[in-house]
């Protein structure tokens, strides 16, 4: 039940910042010219059965004349382009123009000679598309196979041995494999040092972790990196805010202890098993410690973790109170209670409506606003993810199918706990954007269609969903299993919510889209908030279950198979968004949420592969964040990679 919960729960928020100031690349002279036009060929690797090979794809980045962005694709084989493959050409896409500083708008066309299916040619079409706003051409001598995450590092793929044989009798010289794959399965199972066997085949094999690396190897240029500096810090101003939102956030999780102490034994002891009021003691402990050294943006973070935790003990324990009372004649009270959600989405359509009439004036604004839009449609999106297991549950009682107390408790858990964390994480959203709205900022520029910048991440992550559910271990999973990709789906929602958003808010959008309608002034941010969170979310899912992380037989989590990608990964998205909120402080912007992105991150860095993963999906949110304020302020170059 815990690693369920901690991944969904942390919070982006947090802090303020006086940064430091670092050192960073500017654009290019090229780059306004070759971003009008261009086309670039890359030979993608890839893996058919037991065997590899090299494919051609030629791609082309164009100004529209619209503004949008769009990509297009195109096929010499029926179904040639599978939907992994597409997710990473939209990555690439999203990826290149946030590191590039190039307009948020255009056509990205990929046109692809024979089948190829995989996010592992993600890294190289980013590399390309970089190398088109360089001017700079790729090596047909050198290939790489790689996913792409958001902040440029490069994610662990399959196939590694059958790549490089394939690369070798297609007369490649040198191949770019993901950091800490040396020594890579065959399709046998057998272990093979691809170095080594790239020695014997003719190959130089060269780990990479990030495209700065790799873009020196496939181009023959340099590509800097971003500057290391020093953590952010609060003004004094910020850290009262900050501080006060501690100080209610605890007082919150004590109100909400003291309605569970009044529980009975018999309802504590069955909720204490969840190790949930574990979880929630220890956050309360850890944000009393930070708070204690001044960390207050740490502090909050933890605070409102705690607070979520014992307020869904609290609130689950009053529920299951006929159980007690009167047995099994109880569960009908117990569903009936749960599945009235209306205080719930009252309180959620009534924050949609405080958002729809607020004003954003600057970019700290900006960023409460779509902040608090994501916030609130994860909240109901697990609502909804509840009261359906619910429903599911009650119609088996009905049935007949529940025959005792201790499996009604092992089935009514985690949907009863899911809904009333719900409720609390609407609380969440709203004291996120109270923290983040009406903190120095600088001024909105007019020429940035939100709504088609919001629509091209939300395309961006419907890619990312289809290359979760379609490729690396899902399919892997359901066909061993002899179960559908809908099963395995469900049983993973159980243990990561994360999951659970991912299939469940695309069903919502509809619903979201129509309460707040397309003509109103902030639908626009609502956009942009749903996009990037589901953007990035699905992202991390693809890094997550692609081809890293290890699962027991229960689909838990219990570990990483590539612990330096994942590594290198963490640490670049942390110089990543370090750089970006440095840009926005000495742009006059506070980006309050941002920094809570950088801290929460920090303190999820801790060896456990659930919060590797919640590390990796916070900086990556908080840098998307950062660069489309950059965007809407008109200083996105100022952080923008250049080959040197």
């Amino acid at each position: 039940m815990s690693r369920l919960i901690r991944p969904f729960v942390v919070p982006v928020l947090a802090v303020a910042v006086l940064a430091t100031s670092g050192c960073f690349a500017l654009p290019s002279p090229q780059r306004e010219e070759a971003s009008k036009t261009g086309s670039i060929d890359i030979q993608p690797l890839f893996v058919q059965g037991d065997s590899g090979g090299v494919g051609s794809e030629t791609i082309t980045r164009t100004p529209a004349e619209d503004g949008d962005l769009r990509l297009e694709f195109s096929e010499d084989e029926v179904s040639g382009l599978g939907d992994a493959s597409r997710a990473a050409s939209w990555n690439a896409a999203i990826v290149s123009t946030l590191l590039t500083g190039q307009p948020l708008s255009g056509t990205f066309g990929f046109e692809i000679a024979g089948r190829i299916d995989g996010p592992s040619a993600g890294a190289l079409k980013t590399v390309a598309l970089i190398a088109l706003s360089q001017g700079d051409e790729i090596s047909e001598s050198v290939t790489m196979t790689g996913t792409i995450n958001a902040t440029g590092s490069i994610g662990p793929v399959g196939g590694i041995p059958e790549k490089i044989k394939g690369a070798s009798e297609d007369g490649i010289e040198t191949v770019l494999i993901p950091l800490g794959q040396r020594n890579s399965p065959d399709a046998s199972g057998e272990t093979v040092d691809v170095v080594r066997e790239g020695q014997r085949l003719g190959v130089e094999v060269v780990e990479v972790g990030d495209i700065y690396e790799a873009y020196p190897r496939l181009t023959g240029e340099d590509l800097a990196p971003p500057a290391s500096g020093n953590d952010p810090r609060l003004d004094n101003r910020s850290y009262d805010k900050v501080d006060a939102q501690v100080g209610a956030t605890l007082s919150r999780y004590d109100e909400a202890a003291g309605r569970y102490r009044a529980l009975s034994a018999d309802a504590q002891s069955m909720l204490d098993s969840t190790g949930i009021l574990d979880l929630a003691q220890d956050a309360r402990t850890e944000a009393e410690e930070l708070r204690r050294q001044g960390l207050v943006a740490g502090a909050f973070g933890k605070a409102q973790e705690a607070a979520a935790y014992i307020e869904t003990l609290a609130a689950s324990g009053d529920l299951l109170t006929p159980l007690y009372t009167q047995g099994l004649p109880g569960l009908s009270t117990v569903i009936d209670r749960a599945l009235d959600t209306s205080a719930a989405e009252g309180r959620f359509t009534s924050f949609l409506d405080q958002l729809g009439t607020y004003e954003p004036e600057t970019l700290s604004d900006v960023e409460a606003i779509t902040v608090a839009y994501a916030r609130a449609f994860d909240a109901y999106t697990l609502l909804d993810y509840a009261t359906s297991q619910l429903d599911t549950l009650y119609a088996q009682y009905e049935e007949g199918a529940v025959p005792d107390l201790e499996a009604i408790f092992t089935s009514l858990s985690a949907s009863l706990l899911y809904a009333e964390l719900a409720k609390t994480q609407i609380a969440n959203a709203q004291q996120l954007f109270e923290l983040g709205r009406d903190n120095p900022g600088a001024a909105l520029k007019t020429d940035v269609d939100l709504a088609a910048v919001g629509d091209f991440f939300r395309r961006g992550a419907d890619a990312n969903y289809a290359a979760f559910t379609t490729s690396g271990l899902v399919p892997s999973l359901a066909e061993s299993n002899g179960v559908s990709t809908e099963v395995v789906l469900g049983h993973l929602s159980t243990f990561d919510l994360n999951v659970a958003a991912a299939q469940h808010q695309q069903a919502m959008l509809p619903v979201f889209e129509e309460y707040i309608g397309a003509d109103e002034p902030n639908a626009a941010y609502a956009a942009m908030g749903y996009g990037v969170s589901n953007y990035v979310r699905n992202q991390v899912l693809v890094e997550k279950y692609y081809n890293n992380a290890q699962l027991d037989e229960n689909y838990q989590i219990i570990g990483v198979q590539f612990e330096g990608a994942l590594g290198n990964a963490i640490d670049l998205g942390r110089d990543q968004l370090g750089g970006e909120i440095r840009t926005l402080a000495d742009n006059e912007t506070a980006p309050v949420l941002t920094v809570g992105s950088y801290e929460a991150a920090g303190l999820m860095n801790d060896g456990d592969p659930n919060n590797q993963f919640g590390a990796l999906a916070e900086y990556s949110y908080g840098f998307v964040t950062a660069r489309l304020l950059a965007y809407l302020g008109g200083f996105q170059d100022a952080t923008a990679v250049a080959a040197e």
